[in-house]
């Protein structure tokens, strides 16, 4: 925990800084709109590209992944509706209940892994995402479609290949993968600018997610942000390590998959559920309280993982 609580309170702090910069001295809104939109889809692509293309890829890894995520995610999904449900939320509340637990922060997953074990975790955590955001973005639309009554002007098969074609990461990680498979090097001019554009992804992306955050309007019914908490904190993470000591995974591959199982909300999950109808005043708070959860979350379970691996940093 020594070596893990630095790491994650360093990623808190970028954000918190980005927090107060948006608060007191770059207030315009359209600057960090701006910021947020190249990172998500101009440099954090070409860093899944870049480094999707040059991993060394365990094949091997990718079915206990995909059954892993798969698993985990349907039962987290039940999980929140079933407590939402007692708890008497409406059906958009739920949905946005939902949308806390089965979306994941996967920018603050690889930040966190490149700090912890530098490039090997950065490839573990690109390969990670490339497995989670596409049953993720499948049940995201299924899910919120059931759970809200606004009736939908497209059919359901055309709302779920709309968030999987318009997602960044999904075409990024297609295009990596491609070139890696084919055996298809970078031009080395190329690479060197990629390389270039890749150390200021994490840093900025980080700084427009605490942009984002809405720390001072956190308030209201405490018990939906709780059952929110609650899959993040404590069912979701506990999943993916069960999957996999399950799977026999390596230990670097355990720790990085819970460190994913205990990652925030995504920020994406907030126009998502604004345009579907969902609750999102419920879906802003409960994203700014899992990121600042997260320093607590992301260094129990990997220490937990850790410990439970013999995994030495």
């Amino acid at each position: 925990m020594n070596t893990i609580l630095p790491v994650v309170s360093s990623i808190l702090l970028v954000m918190l800084l980005g927090y107060g910069l948006s608060k007191k001295l770059l207030t315009d809104t359209g600057f960090w709109q701006g910021i947020s939109k190249l990172s998500y889809w101009v440099l954090f692509p070409v860093l899944m590209v870049r480094t999707l293309a040059n991993a060394t890829i365990d094949t091997e890894l990718l079915f206990p992944l995909f059954a892993i995520f798969i698993a985990a995610l349907i039962l987290i999904l039940i999980y929140c509706v079933l407590v939402a449900r007692l708890l008497g939320q409406d059906g958009p509340s739920t949905s946005s209940i939902a949308q806390g637990g089965i979306r994941h922060n996967g920018f603050v997953g690889l930040a966190v892994l490149f700090d912890m074990f530098g490039l090997p975790g950065q490839e573990l955590g690109a390969l990670i995402i490339a497995v989670l955001v596409p049953p993720t973005n499948v049940l995201s639309v299924l899910s919120v479609s059931f759970l809200v009554s606004k009736k939908q002007n497209q059919p359901l098969t055309y709302l779920i290949s709309k968030e999987l074609l318009r997602n960044p990461m999904i075409v990024s990680v297609a295009i990596g993968l491609s070139l890696n498979i084919l055996d298809i090097s970078i031009p080395n001019i190329l690479d060197q600018s990629m390389a270039l554009m890749s150390r200021a992804a994490l840093p900025l992306l980080l700084l427009s997610i605490g942009a984002s955050l809405k720390i001072r309007a956190l308030k209201g019914n405490w018990l939906p942000l709780a059952a929110a908490l609650s899959a993040k904190l404590v069912v979701f993470p506990a999943l993916l390590l069960g999957g996999a000591l399950w799977f026999n995974l390596t230990p670097l591959a355990t720790v990085c998959l819970v460190v994913f199982g205990a990652l925030p909300a995504a920020v994406s999950a907030y126009p998502f559920i604004q345009q579907m109808g969902g609750n999102a005043k419920l879906m802003a708070d409960i994203i700014t309280l899992q990121t600042l959860a997260s320093l607590v979350g992301l260094t129990f379970w990997a220490s937990v993982a850790i410990h439970i691996t013999g995994l030495t940093l």
